[in-house]
């Protein structure tokens, strides 16, 4: 392996850690409050592109890369419109903010 292989490696591994808090609340709380389904959608569209380039350059390491990043982001979308409306303990709670008005 090499260091860019090596550095590509660990850069995916974090992508997986950062999704993993939001799939994981999504999955435990059935609450999909703050979540945008847009902004998601767009970021499945993007990961579909760079997957595409990841293969016709073949570079395996953005290939699982995207290929990480498009199925998150389908599991996100997938499970914000089935808990679509619902709130956990902690979202149905009012903000201090909320309360002062």
């Amino acid at each position: 392996m090499t260091i860019s292989q090596i550095l590509g490696g660990a850069a995916t591994l974090l992508v997986i850690a950062g999704y993993m808090p939001q799939i994981s609340h999504l999955i435990r709380e059935r609450c999909a409050a703050g979540i945008s389904i847009p902004a998601f959608s767009l970021w499945m569209a993007a990961s579909a592109l760079f997957l595409i380039h990841a293969v016709l350059i073949d570079d395996a390491v953005f290939v699982v890369a995207q290929s990480i990043n498009l199925g998150a982001g389908g599991i996100i979308v997938t499970l914000c419109r089935t808990y679509e409306g619902q709130l956990c303990p902690l979202h149905a709670k009012p903000s201090p903010a909320r309360r002062r008005r």
